[in-house]
């Protein structure tokens, strides 16, 4: 992986001052850049949210870059993620996907996790409407 593949897109859990910012991110990232993404966004009702790519709403988050690989993968293991498994045995797929600035401006194409609609169906989620899940 080259340095550029260590940005990840985040929306939940993960962005300043979340859950899990702390332990997976803080002092591992360059400064976190508001951005957002085309997609909506779901509550699973266990804590996080859900992302579905695609379509013209906006997903509100933070693009993070990692200075490493290892952490970045670490973000693999907290999603639920492993490449080598099919779909339906993970939590979420990491794919790559267009990043935007708060105007609206492309950055560029960079890592975020989608939710697999086997476990979206499972928990029923349900819309958050805003695209933006509170920390």
């Amino acid at each position: 992986m080259h340095a550029s593949d260590f940005k990840v897109f985040v929306y939940g859990t993960l962005k300043p001052g979340g859950r899990y910012w702390q332990q997976y991110c803080e002092g591992k990232v360059l400064d976190p850049i508001p951005t957002k993404i085309h997609g909506t966004l779901y509550d699973m009702h266990m804590g996080y949210p859900g992302l579905r790519l695609g379509g013209d709403d906006w997903v509100q988050g933070y693009l993070l870059s990692f200075q490493n690989e290892a952490d970045l993968l670490r973000l693999d293991y907290l999603e639920g993620y492993a490449p080598e498994r099919p779909e339906e045995q993970n939590e979420y797929m990491r794919l790559r996907v267009a990043c935007y600035d708060t105007s609206g401006a492309l950055i560029g194409e960079v890592w975020t996790y989608e939710i697999t609609t086997g476990v979206m169906d499972e928990l029923g989620a349900t819309l958050i409407a805003d695209g933006n899940w509170p920390i």
